[in-house]
């Protein structure tokens, strides 16, 4: 069966692209919609979205969910490679598809979070990705990261836990430190690193962390111990001209005739990684291909 457009990702980008069209088939790796902005950071404020009040990543995601056609999305359909010819094939783990245009809107890729790197670090209670914060009231957590994230969920939950600590490695955070200026009963562990975990039934019960310079150690009793050390990409099987894991495209967000790559996975020069550039490359794509 013949589909004038497929979209690989359904993340907010993939997701825009599809609620623009009628002919379309939605290809998506994992079990769900909204890819980073669903499993990573889902109670995230989105700011940057043209003509949009400022809304939570969840919301975004369950917004555009009611504008898409949910019965083209074909889920765990991992693509494994596409073949150009007079049509489009796309080969994924189970099916062949067959289209006149292809959109690759697959964000910073497949990938799995990265853990901790020390032993028992697949203990039941260690969590890397957040959809609600309201299970972590008047618990003891550990959080480790500092970026955006690692932030916003310290904000978060040390509004409903007063036994919240944020570990980083490095002496400053990547993300923005007012995120967490008023978060007073906040404590801050800066630069230490995970050190050792005390388990009881594969349930995490404290974990030691060290002070990367003076290698002091310090203990912390936890209920949950968050991590948000960023995602390990897998490499994309894509026939194309590559930087990196990122897909290099011309001025009109092409790597090849008919085929256009669009948000964090086009690559060019000055290239923006944010939502709004996202959409205005699928708005440029759409105006293309008609």
């Amino acid at each position: 069966m013949k589909t004038k457009v497929i979209i690989i990702g359904a993340g907010p980008i993939g997701l825009y692209v599809a609620s623009k069209c009628d002919d379309f088939l939605l290809l998506e790796a994992t079990s769900s919609i909204g890819g980073q902005l669903t499993n990573l950071y889902p109670e995230k404020l989105i700011v940057d979205i043209p003509s949009h009040e400022p809304i939570k990543a969840k919301d975004y995601i369950k917004e555009l969910a009611t504008t898409v056609d949910l019965t083209k999305i074909k889920f765990n359909e991992k693509v494994i490679n596409v073949i150009e010819g007079d049509e489009i094939k796309v080969i994924t783990n189970d099916n062949e598809y067959i289209c006149d245009y292809l959109i690759i809107a697959t964000g910073l890729g497949f990938s799995k979070p990265r853990k901790l790197g020390i032993p028992n670090d697949d203990c039941e209670n260690i969590l890397y990705s957040l959809k609600d914060f309201s299970f972590l009231k008047n618990k003891k957590v550990a959080i480790f990261g500092g970026g955006d994230s690692a932030l916003d969920w310290s904000k978060e939950i040390s509004a409903i836990s007063d036994n919240v600590s944020l570990v980083h490695r490095r002496e400053e955070f990547r993300g923005n430190p007012e995120t967490i200026a008023n978060c007073h009963n906040l404590k801050k562990y800066l630069p230490y690193v995970p050190f050792e975990i005390k388990k009881e039934n594969n349930i995490a019960r404290a974990i030691t962390i060290k002070n990367v310079k003076t290698e002091q150690l310090e203990n912390i009793d936890v209920d949950y111990i968050l991590v948000n050390y960023g995602n390990i990409a897998e490499q994309n099987k894509f026939p194309f001209k590559l930087n990196g894991s990122f897909i290099k495209v011309d001025e009109n967000y092409s790597c090849s005739k008919n085929i256009f790559v669009i948000g964090d996975q086009a690559d060019y020069e000055n290239k923006k990684r944010r939502i709004a550039n996202g959409i205005d490359e699928a708005n440029h794509v759409l105006n293309i291909i008609g």
